[in-house]
């Protein structure tokens, strides 16, 4: 019986020496590339790839991909580190701390997950974070007696205060309307 056209024999049944040579040529690909060497495009959006693993963000790497282990990766050991975005880093990032000398509270705690959350502690406000310095908080502005507050502080504003006009006053500056003298 012949086979169909395109089908070819069964691999049982071709010659003995072409099985061999494709055995041959796949034992040859697959070992001599390292474990590591293989795809590495089989992650998940929230992994990322360490040779042919898939490790996970809030972990790191503790053992690299070599050509007789697979990559090993551990969580990172929280409240002190974390790694909030999937990467190949060999150690977990510090934790941040927020310093009360700098105006900042903690608004919420490190985790593996995520990074600490600083904020402008009660009465201060923070100007916009940069990366070389971080953030640093300012305490809001007093204003003084014979002015009014024209704008409250925020967390991201200073407070604004003008002077209370002509006829009128503000005995300790903390007021919104300056208040008429009375004779």
């Amino acid at each position: 019986m012949e086979p169909l056209p395109g089908w070819g024999l069964p691999w049982w049944r071709q010659e003995p020496t072409a099985n061999a040579l494709k055995l041959a040529l796949c034992l040859l690909l697959l070992l001599g590339s390292p474990p590591c060497a293989l795809a590495q495009f089989l992650c998940r959006e929230e992994e990322y790839p360490v040779g042919t693993e898939c490790c996970p963000k809030c972990y790191h790497v503790k053992q690299a991909c070599s050509e007789l282990t697979g990559t090993v990766c551990i969580p990172c050991p929280p409240p002190d580190d974390h790694t909030a975005h999937p990467n190949g880093l060999s150690r977990c990032l510090p934790c941040r701390v927020c310093d009360p000398a700098l105006g900042l509270d903690t608004r919420q705690k490190c985790s593996s997950m995520q990074d600490t959350v600083c904020g402008g502690r009660h009465g201060y406000f923070c100007e916009a974070e940069d990366r070389e310095h971080g953030i640093m908080c300012l305490p809001h502005t007093i204003c003084h007696p014979g002015q009014r507050v024209q704008r409250r502080g925020t967390d991201s504003q200073d407070t604004v205060c003008a002077n209370c006009p002509l006829g009128t006053f503000s005995p300790n500056g903390t007021l919104d309307q300056c208040l008429p003298w009375t004779t």
